[in-house]
């Protein structure tokens, strides 16, 4: 691994061994662990769309692993007075950068590997195209709670423009599990025939004898026009509440990669629940980001 630009340059072993990796970096009492073995890597954080998860940890887990982490605040850069983001990565090349988390709106990763010599590049998510590592995050939490496979997972809320699922499609059909979506049809179009995954547009029964739930929130900044959802409607309709947690398995687990919306993809009530373990996901977050960091890092040679 060179990169890591979405989880279907991956394979099953590969995926394996980095959340093999990530476990190593959480101690037994759920802490996780410094490893400052890069104190001579730089890294670079660009993010070119908003980011609180993401983007705080990576920081963490580069600084964890002691690497000298630069975010750079695109908004107030010369990328603002006409700069390429092409050029601008191959400055901080010149200045010893070693790797670079990206976030951008479109699926520009690929080209800028073509046209840069040295950089190292982890996306931290690319429009509603992939988010790689909130996959893996999402199949370390599921791993951890459940195990990797033989489960009946439920995936609701906004699937057609996001990343998330489209990265968690990547990785969870590497393994054998039943996977079922629900959600507003003009939000769920992709997936109303799909090969991977069952559609039930109906929640209650989408939500029986279900080992995982995740719930999606609507993607606003990426809904055009010709589509009009009525907050109310929807939230009657495909809100994950507690009564609805009691028709899945007792011991189910709830995801979500946040934010969360509560009231509308969530109740509070199903938030605050014991079968969330949305918080655990943010841990995990950390811990992967290191195990993909680690990996990376490593490789880098400038001689």
């Amino acid at each position: 691994m060179n990169h890591l630009v979405a989880l279907k340059d991956l394979n099953k072993e590969e995926m394996i061994e980095l959340l093999e990796l990530a476990e190593k970096f959480i101690d037994h009492e759920g802490k996780i662990l410094k490893d400052p073995i890069f104190p001579d890597k730089k890294i670079v954080n660009i993010f070119c769309e908003p980011s609180t998860r993401t983007k705080t940890s990576f920081e963490i887990a580069a600084k964890n692993l002691g690497c000298e982490v630069i975010n750079f605040d695109y908004n107030f850069s010369s990328i603002i007075k006409g700069e390429t983001l092409l050029d601008t990565i191959i400055s901080f090349e010149e200045m010893g950068i070693d790797l670079c988390v990206l976030r951008h709106t479109d699926s520009v990763i690929h080209n800028l590997i073509e046209d840069t010599k040295k950089m190292i590049f982890i996306s931290g998510g690319e429009g509603a195209i992939s988010h790689p590592t909130q996959g893996l995050l999402d199949l370390m939490t599921i791993k951890s709670k459940k195990g990797i496979e033989n489960n009946n997972i439920l995936v609701a809320g906004h699937l057609d423009h996001s990343r998330v699922f489209k990265s968690f499609l990547e990785g969870i059909t590497n393994f054998k599990n039943n996977i079922t979506v629900c959600g507003h049809k003009d939000l769920c179009k992709e997936y109303l025939d799909s090969s991977l995954v069952s559609f039930e547009p109906d929640l209650e029964k989408a939500v029986r004898d279900k080992d995982v739930i995740m719930g999606l929130r609507i993607q606003k900044e990426r809904i055009n026009e010709d589509i009009t959802i009525n907050i109310d409607e929807y939230s009657k309709n495909y809100q994950i509440n507690s009564e609805l947690l009691k028709l899945a398995n007792p011991d189910c687990i709830l995801m979500h990669p946040g934010p969360v919306n509560k009231g509308i993809e969530l109740s509070q009530n199903a938030y605050d629940s014991e079968n969330s373990v949305i918080n655990d996901q943010v841990k995990n977050g950390v811990a992967v980001r290191m195990a993909i960091i680690y990996l990376l890092a490593g490789s880098v040679n400038r001689t």
